[in-house]
């Protein structure tokens, strides 16, 4: 079984869908296997994404001339860094960054142009 159909396979639903209250665990070996193995299944999935990731990288790099390699790599992580503050800055209008007791997001990029 592929992995990502092990992500989205039936012992947590049914398991969830047998509990009378949200919370409820009369069986909880079972839920706790099933969780367990849904960790390792996404844990799974996320290196395999990671790898294909880097690989697609990686023939761009060489399709790419060495001066364009570099300009992809700094826009690359401009970008990255950009989507990271603005994730904090919206977890802070949203009062989830309150909740989690963090710092308050920095403003090293600009929020995106509507």
């Amino acid at each position: 079984m592929y992995t990502q159909e092990k992500v989205a396979d039936e012992p947590l639903a049914l398991l969830a869908y047998n509990c009378k209250k949200v919370g409820e665990s009369s069986v909880g070996e079972a839920v706790d296997k099933a969780m367990d193995t849904h960790a390792f299944d996404v844990y799974k999935m996320i290196i395999e994404a990671d790898k294909l990731r880097l690989d697609i990288l990686k023939r761009m790099i060489d399709i790419l001339t060495p001066l364009q390699a570099v300009e992809l790599l700094v826009v690359s992580k401009k970008l990255n860094l950009c989507l990271h503050e603005w994730g904090k800055r919206r977890d802070f209008q949203m009062g989830i960054t309150q909740l989690l007791n963090t710092q308050i997001p920095s403003n090293s990029c600009d929020p995106p142009s509507e």
